[in-house]
């Protein structure tokens, strides 16, 4: 990937650990509504807790500016609610 290359992704499918680096899969939905694997950022520990902090302090961000809220209904391990919408399709 060249400098400035954008990757848009619908999720994030798996997350894991081998041999101490940390090993993210990445998904798109096509338009049949399935996932279809669209790369891997694979990092260290270390990057993988830096960009964790970042992606935290955004998400308070997000929750104390009201553009998401977390489902108090879900339990612990709920992600935030956010009302938007794939790019891929219309």
């Amino acid at each position: 990937m060249r400098k400035g290359d954008r990757i848009f992704v619908d999720g994030l499918a798996t997350v894991k650990m081998a041999n101490g680096v940390i090993l993210m899969d990445f998904f798109n939905n096509n338009a049949n509504d399935v996932q279809e694997s669209c790369g891997e950022i694979v990092m260290s520990q270390q990057a993988f807790l830096r960009a964790y902090n970042a992606m935290d302090d955004l998400l308070k961000q997000m929750i104390a500016a009201g553009i998401v809220r977390r489902n108090e209904n879900a339990g612990n391990n709920a992600a935030p609610a956010a009302d938007s919408a794939s790019p891929n399709f219309d």
